[in-house]
């Protein structure tokens, strides 16, 4: 049987037929690598999306040579065809009671552009097969990072927000920050507590209190990504997998997680980029609620 008589059994043109190989060809050649290559991200970041996953790649040699024929959208349209989406989780659930007492917040309308003049704080829950954990966690607003953090299986101040100030202030490496810092949290009971204040005025931090999550959503979109693109993906349930994966996830989060806000950099990466430019020519933050 000739090939064209095989064409018109199958119902198919000879020009089609070899359209239908190059792209067996092309999936083969140039897909099936970038598929790979997101594959092993995703074992790291379980739920990681195409266009962070796009920037990670752009950042490393070898997996630039995959992806320098194709722009993001392609790139993006390339992870849904092949089943490698990720459908966003919206989950708000009330993670602290606020107390009667609370500071102004200091933070609305506000312009920074280093480190270090802005702290955002908050407590989360963290459901486990037996019960719940209770994770703290303090961010520099500017670069995104993660200073310290805290897991306890109770409310006790001494194991939440003090717990992660001290790794925070560990972290920083700084004894005085002369009035210059703001510490903005909600209004929860830890963040007024007496011996937590203490620490503060001890290294001359400014509190700062929001009103409501909107006043403070940054820290609130850091605990949906800790818990629905890491935490739960990893399949963790229990206080000792909790103490084995969160270094894990800090780690991970702020040495490779791209930020669209720090120009697809990490929060690492952002700061020692920002430490090139002169501080009047630094990108701005401006704090503002989401309404």
């Amino acid at each position: 049987m000739s090939m064209q008589s095989l064409y018109q059994v199958v119902g198919i043109s000879r020009q089609g037929f070899h359209q239908h190989r190059r792209r067996l060809q092309w999936q083969e050649q140039q897909v099936d690598p970038i598929i790979e290559r997101v594959k092993h991200y995703r074992q790291f970041h379980p739920r990681m999306g195409a266009r962070p996953i796009y920037q990670l790649m752009s950042g490393h040699k070898s997996d630039q040579q995959l992806i320098e024929h194709l722009g993001r959208d392609k790139f993006e349209s390339i992870l849904i065809t092949n089943g490698l989406g990720i459908e966003p989780i919206r989950v708000f659930h009330i993670t602290t009671y606020s107390g009667a007492f609370r500071f102004p917040n200091l933070t609305e309308g506000l312009k920074i552009n280093d480190i270090n003049r802005v702290w955002i704080s908050d407590l989360t829950y963290y459901r486990l097969l037996d019960g719940w954990a209770y994770l703290t966690f303090i961010l520099d607003l500017y670069s995104r990072r993660c200073l310290g953090y805290a897991l306890s299986q109770t409310l006790e101040t001494e194991q939440t927000t003090m717990k992660a100030l001290k790794m925070a202030l560990k972290t920083r490496g700084k004894h005085n920050f002369d009035q210059q810092l703001i510490f903005h949290s909600d209004g929860g009971g830890q963040y007024y507590d007496k011996g937590f204040l203490k620490l503060l005025r001890q290294y001359q931090i400014v509190s700062s209190m929001a009103e409501c999550v909107y006043e403070n959503p940054h820290v609130e979109r850091f605990h949906s990504t800790a818990k629905n693109q890491y935490l739960i993906p990893w399949g963790v349930n229990s206080v000792c997998q909790l103490e084995k994966r969160m270094p894990q996830f800090i780690k991970l989060y702020n040495q490779m997680k791209p930020h669209r806000s720090l120009k697809g950099k990490s929060p690492l990466s952002f700061e020692q980029f920002i430490q090139q430019i002169p501080l009047c020519q630094r990108p701005v933050e401006l704090f503002k609620k989401i309404t």
